[in-house]
């Protein structure tokens, strides 16, 4: 009925994984550098996944997530480098997806960036927070453009996306986490609006 926390850490030949529908809940770091899953079939009772399930499972290209999930931790696909789509059910009531990026019910909350997704994004207007990690890693995003209902990023928003050169902070934004934009080498500037409150450690 569940998956034990790093139950497959490091099983490198690892190329794909079917999670029968007796499972609910799948561990932290469960499949933690799978470095050759490229296919992954999630059950559908699955309600939990744990932090950093699929963590740095470079080959895995698209998941989609169960009409059963009801909890689904920060960084749970973090460092997963050739994910391009993050897909939900239609009739799921916790969560929602978008060209392949994974919300919160009503797109209130990105939770997940597919780090292997390029290019420029705009992230939606019904968004009110970035989560934590949500493009963690992200290192072919170039630029992004957050509108004006978002009032917080998150702790390690958009840590390690080596390839942003522009983000322009809204004045709507009152919070901005731990390590937010940590080693995003190629920011060369950033405007923090009045609006920002709150700037925990090591956000640059």
């Amino acid at each position: 009925t569940s998956i034990g926390s790093w139950a497959f850490w490091k099983c490198t030949s690892l190329t794909s994984v079917t999670i029968p529908d007796s499972v609910t809940s799948i561990g932290n770091f469960t499949f933690h550098s799978c470095s050759d899953l490229t296919s992954v079939t999630i059950g559908n009772s699955v309600t939990n996944f744990g932090e950093g399930a699929f963590f740095h499972c470079g080959s895995l290209t698209s998941v989609r997530i169960p009409d059963s999930a009801t909890s689904i931790k920060a960084g749970t696909f973090i460092g997963c480098s050739s994910l391009t789509s993050i897909e939900s059910g239609k009739s799921n009531m916790e969560y929602s997806s978008e060209d392949g990026v994974l919300f919160s019910k009503n797109k209130t909350e990105l939770i997940q960036f597919p780090a292997g997704k390029s290019g420029h994004y705009t992230i939606p207007d019904s968004v009110t927070t970035i989560g934590d990690t949500a493009f963690y890693d992200c290192s072919s995003l170039t630029s992004v453009a957050i509108p004006d209902s978002v009032t917080t990023i998150g702790g390690g928003a958009f840590e390690g996306c080596s390839s942003l050169t522009s983000v322009t902070i809204p004045n709507s934004v009152t919070s901005i986490g731990r390590t937010a934009f940590y080693a995003c080498s190629r920011l060369a500037s950033m405007t923090i609006p009045n609006s920002v409150t709150s700037i925990e450690d090591w956000t640059l």
